[in-house]
């Protein structure tokens, strides 16, 4: 009688169970065909294991697997040099001035062709609506409003600039706080190496990524925020005034363009932060251009490099580069014609 008991709960559970494990095998396998890819990224070298919009070149092999990415030239300063030795300035084209952009890897280029940065695109806007004047970029990889400031110093020795542009960004004060994990796109990202779980089952990396990411965006957003408050803040924005004044006492004038971070721009969490750099360019006089008005008639990921660099892409830069010389053109910031 025990045993017929005992027989009849193993038939239930094992006709419960069923279902449940075939579902699960069912969606494990349609996962793995189906299923979000998960992008490899080398950040150091910036180099893509996936080129959706057929924009990067391939540059080397690993197994059968193509890697993309692009071939930076720079100078020793680590400015960005054009990506072919032979292109050389136009020296019928007078130049009667010279607009200094400094900034950070927004500026300098990471992710796109010499001949898409902004800088270098108003550089063409200037000589095809006859301005003889023309755009030196200095922007370096990694710099912060600090190392911006050097920059200007040291390019101020040997001329000088009718106008500089700031090429901001929101991490130009710095990040306040450390943000890690392992699908952390600006660490990391080169697969799942801490869990053994995520690279044997589709459906734990599926579940894993979200929780992650959901963390991920919390944590990032709270640093970027905290980076503009109590004394973080105010030493970023002494730099900016050092800027201003140094440029000033030169003759010349600041303007500031300001990125977005390319992210959420339906519900976008760092309002609060444009906002004062708005107040801090107002009290300042100093021309500012923000881009998240222009930038949020975009999806976001439409103006990333790649779906692993968040990086301003060719068409965010085409973007920057109509506004920024209406921009100047609008406020008589250049005035050099043919």
């Amino acid at each position: 009688m025990e045993k017929s008991i005992t027989r009849n709960i193993l038939i239930k559970i094992i006709a419960m169970t069923l279902p449940f494990l075939f579902f699960v095998c069912a969606l494990e396998i349609f996962l793995r065909f189906f299923g979000p890819e998960y992008h490899k990224f080398n950040y150091c070298s910036y180099e893509y294991y996936s080129n959706p919009r057929g924009y990067h070149l391939p540059i080397r092999k690993e197994g059968n697997k193509i890697v993309y990415g692009l071939d930076y030239r720079e100078s020793r300063k680590g400015y960005r040099l054009p990506d072919h030795k032979f292109d050389q300035p136009d020296k019928n084209n007078r130049i009667v001035s010279e607009i200094l952009v400094i900034g950070d890897s927004f500026t300098y280029g990471r992710g796109v062709k010499y001949e898409d940065i902004y800088t270098t695109r108003l550089s063409e806007m200037l000589k095809i609506n006859g301005y003889r004047t023309t755009v030196k970029n200095c922007g370096v990889v990694g710099a912060d409003v600090g190392d911006v400031t050097k920059v200007l110093s040291s390019e101020m020795l040997q001329k000088t600039y009718p106008v500089v542009v700031y090429g901001f960004v929101l991490d130009d004060f710095g990040r306040s706080l450390k943000v890690k994990g392992s699908d952390f796109i600006d660490i990391n990202n080169e697969g799942n190496r801490w869990s053994t779980l995520r690279n044997i089952s589709k459906i734990a990396n599926l579940i894993i990524h979200y929780i992650e990411k959901k963390r991920l965006s919390k944590e990032t957003t709270k640093a970027y925020i905290e980076a503009f408050k109590g004394k973080n803040a105010e030493v970023g924005i002494q730099l900016i005034d050092d800027i201003n004044r140094k440029i000033k006492q030169r003759g010349g004038k600041l303007v500031i363009m300001l990125f977005p971070l390319l992210y959420k721009f339906d519900n976008y969490p760092f309002m609060e932060i444009h906002e004062k750099i708005a107040s801090v360019c107002a009290k300042n006089n100093i021309p500012m251009l923000d881009l998240l008005p222009v930038y949020s008639a975009y999806k976001y990921k439409d103006l990333w490099a790649n779906p692993t660099d968040q990086h301003p892409n060719e068409i965010a830069h085409k973007v920057a580069a109509v506004c920024l010389y209406n921009f100047l053109v609008e406020r008589k910031l250049i005035i050099h014609k043919i």
